[in-house]
């Protein structure tokens, strides 16, 4: 935008942008394109920056890359709380983890999948705190300074592997591609009456899930 000097009093005075123009010479489209270079993609800011400028011809520095990155975690931080605030409230939930890395640290990447949508999360440890909170009338601003993922859920059934941080008198439903492999090793065990069992186990689970097929298809109720 133009800007002028005042003659006077040496006030620098400008146009403003019509509404809706963004300021800076980012774009959403850019800026949305930009982000998941470094954090999907896991590119540093200098490559993110280099395939702008060689592959693009949109020059941009390493300090442009950052800029960008914090202005995408700014737009998103009030729909994702809006989405983890949700989590608490569902009837079910698909909850695991796993290990990653922070700002060089060891941290655990947290999943929570709900029928609609899923939210992520990453923090500093693998404890129950990460998942939920302890506390049945905690308040949202306690749960954020907690850090948990889902909160407080009650009422809900929570799918999930055997780790011990889930085990808290909670409704649960195991996995069952963990209990599969629990069954099949059973049924690679050497001890021929173990074996057998697991093959016994194996035939009722296959059972289960032809039921399952039938129910999803309409077939039984």
């Amino acid at each position: 935008m133009h800007r002028s000097n005042g003659p006077c009093r040496g006030i620098s005075t400008s146009a403003t942008l019509p509404e809706g123009i963004p300021t800076g010479q980012c774009g959403p489209r850019l800026a949305a394109f930009t982000e998941p270079l470094m954090g999907h993609f896991r590119q540093s800011k200098r490559r993110a920056s280099a395939f702008l400028g060689d592959l693009l011809n949109i020059p941009c520095s390493p300090a442009w890359a950052v800029k960008i990155q914090n202005l995408v975690s700014d737009a998103l931080a009030d729909p994702y709380e809006e989405l983890r605030s949700e989590l608490a409230h569902q009837k079910q939930l698909y909850v695991d983890e796993l290990p990653t890395k922070e700002n060089n640290q060891k941290a655990w990447l947290w999943v929570a999948f709900a029928p609609l949508f899923t939210v992520f999360g990453i923090f500093a440890n693998r404890s129950c705190k990460s998942c939920k909170s302890c506390k049945s009338r905690e308040s949202r601003e306690s749960r954020e300074s907690r850090g948990s993922l889902v909160g407080h859920y009650q009422g809900m059934i929570l799918n999930c592997d055997r780790a011990k941080m889930y085990l808290d008198g909670k409704r649960l439903q195991w996995c069952w591609a963990h209990l599969k492999r629990d069954l099949q090793k059973l049924n690679d065990s050497s001890d021929n009456q173990v074996k057998r069992m697991g093959h016994d186990l194996m035939r009722q689970e296959r059972k289960l899930f032809d039921y399952w097929r039938e129910y999803k298809a309409g077939k039984i109720k």
